[in-house]
């Protein structure tokens, strides 16, 4: 019987070393970052959402308003209910809207390239930040980035 009890002892000690030592391992917020790669962290530079813009207004703004508000033609690209319509899809998924149906008069006719600074510009417009890397080109690359509405690290 006493064998018994010093096991569940063990059993709890070594748990609660455990809880502790993950505690002290990985903070909350860097739990989520391992777990989940979002928008959030800065997946596109500056420069890409510079020219994303220029490409936007020639080439997008006609069907999806100026300021990505919308129009008659083409659905908002900006604000709560796009944010809300994208959260928790990857980012690949957007990518792939652009790259294989848009402009709607000539759809695939953009370059990766172009696609990507155009995806830049509308992350960079709802309030994502840049980063240090390039968005990707690579649908692979991208379907590990998940679009979250809000921050996480908030």
């Amino acid at each position: 019987m006493s064998c018994r009890l010093l096991s569940f002892a063990l059993v709890g000690a070594i748990s609660l070393l455990m809880v502790r030592l993950m505690a002290e391992v990985v903070p909350a917020d860097g739990l989520w970052n391992e777990i989940y790669k979002s928008a959030w962290v800065g997946i596109y530079k500056s420069d890409q959402a510079v020219r994303g813009e220029g490409d936007y207004r020639a080439r997008c703004a006609s069907c999806h308003g100026i300021s990505l508000e919308g129009t008659d033609d083409g659905p908002s690209l900006a604000g709560r209910d796009f944010r809300e319509d994208w959260n928790g899809a990857n980012v690949a998924d957007l990518f792939e809207k652009i790259q294989f149906t848009m402009p709607a008069n000539r759809p695939g006719r953009l370059t990766g390239d172009q696609d990507a600074d155009i995806l830049a510009y509308i992350l960079k417009f709802n309030g994502f930040p840049a980063g240090p890397s390039a968005l990707s080109t690579s649908v692979d690359e991208l379907r590990g980035v998940r679009f979250v509405s809000m921050n996480p690290g908030r």
